[in-house]
């Protein structure tokens, strides 16, 4: 077969586009993650009951399960048995350094509380948090040019007062739902998406931080919990670099090239 200059760069062409289309699927290099709750309930006539759990990876990520559950119980008081509880558990999962979700379930607390002196019974989920004081993070270094994604979506059931959601930073600054808003409507249900722009070379921390936390006097008896699940993944992509801009180029030199040489040889056959 003749293989013609025409022929040449019309592959040289094609190999071009073909590299700018494959761009590599792998965007991060992992650091580290880990995922805490605690969970923090006391009486009226009764010291604060603490239960926490935690668990973290480092270069290797892995699955994180944790739970918490603290009951003060204040004991008989006038024929009542005065409990409170504060409750929650915890998946993370990371299917590779580029890809993931968290799932929060059953994050609230139980109030059964029938003193009648203004004295304060309380309960929270965040409070003296352990770990890295978030309920969720991750940090990584950015291999390539990319995007950050994280999808979430929070619902709640029972009496909402108090559960204010989760907050989404990304390196120390909030970037998901107003946690204010949902305080003030005494409603967490929110859903969203979060989309971060990564550059090649630079560190990233992305955190969740939940923060449910009520108390109040006198007769209360209530229950309310909120659940949460984020999904995050991370792709390569954006501007191209320079050296891909050189490729491109000749790329579409070439497809010129070839497209001249072909108008030439039809004109020359008429």
């Amino acid at each position: 077969m003749r293989v013609t200059s025409a022929t040449l760069l019309l592959a040289a062409a094609s190999a071009s586009a073909a590299a700018l289309v494959a761009q590599p699927a792998a965007a991060t290099t992992a650091i580290s993650g880990d995922l805490n709750i605690v969970a923090n309930a006391y009486t009226h006539s009764g010291p604060t009951v603490t239960s926490m759990d935690s668990q973290s990876w480092t270069s290797l990520p892995a699955t994180l399960n944790v739970a918490a559950n603290a009951v003060a119980n204040a004991g008989i008081y006038e024929d009542h048995n005065e409990r409170v509880s504060a409750f929650g558990t915890a998946q993370a999962t990371w299917a590779s350094a580029n890809s993931g979700a968290v799932n929060f379930t059953n994050y609230g607390w139980n109030f059964n509380v029938k003193d009648d002196a203004p004295l304060s019974s309380g309960a929270d989920v965040d409070y003296n948090r352990p770990g890295s004081g978030s309920d969720w993070t991750y940090a990584f270094q950015a291999t390539a040019n990319g995007v950050f994604q994280m999808t979430y979506n929070v619902t709640a059931t029972g009496t909402t007062e108090g559960l204010f959601g989760w907050a989404i930073d990304f390196n120390g600054v909030s970037v998901g739902p107003d946690l204010t808003t949902s305080q003030f409507a005494g409603d967490p249900t929110t859903s969203g998406v979060v989309t971060e722009t990564l550059t090649k070379g630079q560190f990233y921390y992305v955190a969740l931080d939940g923060n449910p936390n009520i108390e109040g006097c006198c007769s209360r008896e209530f229950s309310g919990s909120m659940d949460g699940a984020f999904d995050w993944q991370i792709t390569s992509g954006g501007v191209p670099e320079p050296a891909s801009w050189a490729l491109m180029i000749v790329g579409f030199g070439g497809l010129g090239a070839v497209l001249r040489a072909r108008r030439t040889l039809a004109a020359v056959a008429a």
